[in-house]
């Protein structure tokens, strides 16, 4: 999916992984809701399942943005590469990007961990049944957490400078939260990221 229009509205002549993982989620979540009002969306159903296919085996169609956290964990976030692929994506990628006890750097030669990005691999985890490691995820975010239950989008380590300076935004509360209800299963929700065992 060429994501962007130069000013003079041409498409920009290429693809990103973390965008293309995310609409071939969409698209495949959209073709379920039709289903469920009855207005099956086939096109939609094949669309995201040829998008998903692209993320998994061709590589090579996306621009290279291997120092991103999000290019690393959002093919599986996203579906795209399930089972064996999976796990050994997340572990691959995991010494580029994981501080330990910290959290997700957003790209690999910085220590700025953001808490949106270490809640979504939380999910990806969740989502390859990495259970333990989700949960050591999802509690790293605490120390972004505020007093009012809002949270700081990133700290910079060992400074423990935030930023953007003083910025809590709205997606990292809701990546949290989806975090928390794909580790324990709380809400039917839950099943849109982190399939369950008794939806096979």
């Amino acid at each position: 999916i060429l994501w962007a229009r130069t000013d003079e509205a041409t498409p920009w002549d290429y693809a990103l992984l973390t965008g293309s993982s995310s609409i071939s989620h969409a698209l495949r979540c959209g073709a379920q809701l039709a289903e469920l009002t009855n207005e099956p969306r086939p096109d939609w159903a094949a669309a995201g399942l040829l998008l998903a296919d692209m993320v998994a085996t061709r590589p090579d169609a996306f621009e290279p943005k291997d120092r991103w956290a999000m290019d690393w964990y959002y093919p599986v976030l996203a579906g795209a590469l399930t089972g064996e692929e999976a796990k050994a994506r997340l572990a691959d990628g995991w010494p580029a990007f994981a501080m330990e006890g910290t959290g997700i750097r957003c790209v690999n030669d910085e220590p700025w961990i953001t808490a949106s990005e270490t809640a979504e691999c939380a999910i990806a985890h969740a989502a390859i049944g990495d259970l333990s490691t989700a949960t050591d995820l999802l509690e790293w975010t605490r120390p972004h957490r505020r007093a009012d239950g809002s949270y700081d989008t990133g700290i910079v380590y060992p400074s423990l400078i935030r930023f953007p300076a003083d910025e809590t935004s709205a997606y990292t509360g809701a990546a949290v939260i989806l975090a928390a209800d794909a580790i324990v299963g709380g809400s039917p929700a839950s099943a849109v990221f982190v399939p369950r065992s008794d939806e096979t």
